[in-house]
């Protein structure tokens, strides 16, 4: 586990990333022993001789701790009631009648002094209202309020005549340091990956069975390609729902790092994709493909191939997308499942090969055109269907049907190139769009520690 110290420890570093000038704490050695709260005090102090502001509440510290104090600031009741080096306390209060006993420490008797004034009595109104009374007349007093009228009237007239401008960090070293950390993360959890490959081998050896090497034959050679490309396209979408658990679960730590100011929202969000989202679909795609495809018994032609290679990677890329977008805009894991897994099932529906799609009512047949099973088996079907020739059973040479009748059976457009590659650029598009939409909700979203 961790201990206290080095959680405090480890806050402290978090803060200190920015190399902020002022840094303020509260109570940074409460809950800790004498050994470790020293320990933290001397690094904060060891931090202040570096040009740093640090300014932080503590309760009753030991005499050791109190001693590294620059400042001190004694408050009762929300008013200041002494305001200067650690060195001159002891006269300071000595001047207004309060004896030490030589057996308290000096932080011992400063309590007493504010406790006797914080209680509800009269005595006390009026032995707090005398503290205060004195520090106002101090020459430290004035010396502070002179001071904060001239930076007052300093900082009025920057406003009014000048626009602040902040120095940026550099947006490539952002990028460098998320997309390292994401790299990293990866390499310390290989089970992340090694799932996506083994879900990718498992389902591609799956489907690769039950549809191995098909016959180019009226039937089943037509039903068994349709059922195949079905259920390639089918099992790789709804796979990619693995992305949502680690995307909702890195949502709080996003949150705290963007209103720390970490980081920028575009540069998680390029690094995300970049060293997390594209590797984790990119090698579990080309495996999959690899075993359906030569399984299967498609047509084997370089082109053929690179083209289902490609729509495999943009339906794993849409599917990733859209999981993308409903982590950020839904924060419980199990709500966004669900609502994914809908989508997903709408769109299946709509895909032209469960059912027929000129069947459908006008109201709801529109359905289709926001369907990525649709265009990304449409495109599998034109490439596999598309010169090819289907052969009666053990009667090779009479072939009554080719591809191109069964495309027009499925009402698919195949005419030219372009109506292969319209399908590409539709899947691609609700892809990118997905992700715009997720990179929205990113920078919307309620930014709250």
């Amino acid at each position: 586990g961790v201990s206290g110290g080095e959680r405090k420890r480890t806050c402290i570093g978090m803060e200190l990333v920015l190399a902020p000038k002022i840094l303020f704490l509260d109570e940074p050695t409460t809950g800790l022993d004498a050994t470790t709260a020293q320990i933290v005090m001397k690094i904060l102090k060891r931090l202040s001789k570096s040009g740093r502001t640090i300014i932080f509440s503590i309760h009753q510290p030991r005499f050791s701790i109190f001693k590294l104090f620059d400042q001190v600031v004694l408050m009762c009741k929300g008013q200041i009631v002494y305001y200067d080096s650690p060195e001159n306390v002891l006269p300071y209060f000595r001047k207004q009648g309060f004896a030490r006993d030589p057996d308290d420490s000096p932080p011992d008797f400063l309590l007493d002094i504010l406790l006797k004034a914080n209680q509800d009595s009269p005595e006390s109104t009026a032995k707090l209202g005398a503290l205060v009374g004195y520090y106002k007349g101090t020459k430290v007093f004035q010396k502070i309020r002179n001071e904060i009228n001239q930076q007052i009237r300093i900082a009025s007239f920057n406003m009014a005549n000048n626009k602040h401008k902040i120095a940026k960090k550099s947006i490539f070293k952002e990028l460098y340091y998320i997309s390292k950390r994401t790299v990293m993360n990866t390499y310390r959890n290989p089970l992340l990956f090694l799932s996506q490959i083994v879900v990718a081998v498992f389902v591609g050896l799956l489907i690769g069975l039950v549809f191995f090497n098909m016959a180019k034959t009226v039937d089943p050679g037509i039903q068994n390609r349709l059922g195949a490309i079905f259920m390639i396209v089918s099992s790789k979408i709804l796979s990619t729902v693995t992305a949502i658990e680690p995307l909702v679960k890195e949502r709080p730590l996003f949150i705290h790092e963007v209103v720390s100011g970490y980081y920028r929202v575009p540069t998680f969000f390029v690094a995300k994709l970049i060293c997390d989202i594209l590797p984790l679909r990119i090698v579990p795609s080309i495996i999959y493909s690899l075993i359906v495809y030569f399984m299967t018994g498609l047509q084997r032609t370089a082109t053929k191939f690179f083209i289902f290679l490609l729509t495999i990677f943009l339906c794993s890329l849409f599917g990733s997308a859209i999981c993308f977008f409903f982590s950020a805009l839904i924060p419980m894991f199990a709500v966004a499942l669900v609502i994914v897994v809908l989508i997903f099932v709408v769109m299946m529906i709509f895909s032209g090969f469960i059912v027929d799609l000129g069947s459908l009512y006008n109201w709801i047949g529109w359905l289709k055109w926001l369907s990525a099973f649709r265009y990304a088996s449409n495109l599998l079907t034109i490439n596999e269907f598309r010169d090819i020739n289907f052969c009666l059973a053990n009667m090779t040479s009479i072939c009554p049907t080719n591809g191109t009748d069964i495309l027009k059976s499925k009402q698919i457009d195949y005419g030219s190139d372009w109506d292969q590659w319209k399908d590409v650029l539709a899947l691609g598009a609700m892809a990118v769009a997905f992700f715009v939409f997720a990179f929205i909700q990113l920078i919307r979203m309620k930014k709250t520690k």
